[in-house]
């Protein structure tokens, strides 16, 4: 591609990723992130005290740090909270280099800030009752389709249609539906 062809589309594509962009308190209603996000921002502050950084000689802002930490450790307890009554499980990759964590809750899938998969055709993402999708001709029967992948990195949700056996749910899988190939996959249990 020549270059006068090639600012264009790479322009395009900077608009489209930042029309797509999403809050802070968006991002963080997927628990998952919400964890993360919560000690991450009591750390940052912690660590205005621990090294005694001139700005918390000022009361003002040592009382907004305090607070800040608080409420850090505040949104990390909740985003627990609601993992520790979810199926979680670490994703791993098989076809293509495929990580982070997958989550079910209340009808809802939710990918970590962390994941990351490579681009495939089309990849889609399922949930299944079977073990392990290696173990079978996947998709299998039981496999719900949840729909193409948002992105191939970071946070993302899905919604799941209502199940009558919800927790039978236990395996995500990452199946590129035009190569016909799993990239990763995840089983997921509760603790």
């Amino acid at each position: 591609m020549r270059t006068t062809t090639l600012i264009p589309f790479l322009l395009l594509a900077l608009t489209a990723c930042s029309a797509g962009q999403t809050s802070i308190s968006e991002q963080n209603n997927n628990p998952l992130t919400a964890s993360r996000y919560g000690d991450e921002l009591a750390d940052t502050m912690a660590n205005f005290i621990i090294g005694n950084d001139p700005i918390v000689n000022d009361p003002d802002m040592r009382a907004l740090i305090e607070s800040e930490i608080e409420r850090g450790k505040d949104i990390a307890a909740a985003a627990r909270e609601i993992q520790s009554e979810s199926a979680l499980g670490a994703i791993i990759g098989l076809k293509a280099a495929t990580s982070g964590f997958a989550m079910y809750h209340e009808n809802t899938l939710y990918f970590s800030s962390d994941f990351s998969t490579s681009p495939g055709a089309s990849v889609h993402v399922y949930l299944t009752t079977i073990v392990d999708p290696r173990d079978t001709e996947f998709p299998d029967s039981t496999a719900i389709d949840l729909g193409q992948l948002q992105a191939a990195y970071g946070p993302q949700q899905y919604s799941v249609p209502s199940q009558k056996e919800e927790d039978k749910l236990r395996t995500v899988v990452l199946f590129d539906t035009k190569l016909k190939l799993v990239y990763g996959f995840a089983q997921i249990s509760k603790r």
